[in-house]
């Protein structure tokens, strides 16, 4: 009899020895959950889901107990991406809320069961204007990725107008085929007009100013 209670007694240590650990561990085993989003956040760099996907954007895309389908993919230059499962799917132009709606949906739809779909930005495409002229430092200028840059921004960066600089006569280029227009950045700076909101592979110069 003695013996029997003290095996006993050796299993109940040993098991609550073992659950203890689990706990100490963070095994969610014994819990019988697990979080999908703290795993995603733990590499996507936060962004509105408003963000509108462009070409050269690198996407994070993570599916809830499907490990074999989480996958880092750059956007192509026809605007897709190629995913595990349902191919190529045009991404570009769409927002991050509505690429993931559609993949989830994609997947929904022959293979899974209600599929649980994260998608975040891993690496934006790279985007800038250029400043040249008359500034302290021209050169290329970023973009944020999910925010407007206006000329002031631009310039500000560029660390401003010089001595020799026409601050009235700053020319701004596009590539979108229109006319280069010049603008005064000196009544933009006193608020007397407004601000110009930059677009892609703009190109501002500042003149030299005639003495």
């Amino acid at each position: 009899m003695k013996e029997i209670k003290a095996l006993f007694l050796f299993i109940l240590i040993g098991f609550g020895a073992t659950f203890l650990t689990a706990q100490d561990s963070g095994d969610d085993s014994f819990s019988g959950s697990s979080s999908i989003n703290s795993t995603a956040s733990s590499y996507g760099v936060a962004v509105s889901e408003n963000y509108v996907l462009k070409t050269s954007d690198v996407i994070g895309l993570q599916v809830y107990q499907e490990a074999d389908l989480d996958k880092a993919v750059r956007i192509e230059g026809d605007g897709t991406v190629a995913l595990a499962l349902i191919g190529k799917v045009k991404v570009s132009g769409m927002t991050v809320a509505e690429a993931q709606s559609l993949i989830t949906d994609l997947l929904n739809r022959d293979y899974l069961v209600e599929p649980q779909v994260s998608l975040q930005i891993v690496e934006f495409a790279p985007r800038f204007v250029r400043v040249l002229g008359m500034v302290g430092s021209p050169g290329k200028v970023p973009m944020p990725p999910d925010s407007d840059l206006t000329l002031i921004d631009a310039i500000s960066q560029s660390r401003g107008v010089t001595r020799l600089g026409n601050a009235r006569k700053v020319r701004i280029k596009r590539n979108d085929g229109t006319k280069p227009f010049d603008v005064d950045y000196d009544e933009i700076r006193r608020g007397e007009a407004k601000d110009i909101i930059l677009q892609e592979g703009d190109t501002i110069t500042v003149p030299e100013r005639l003495i």
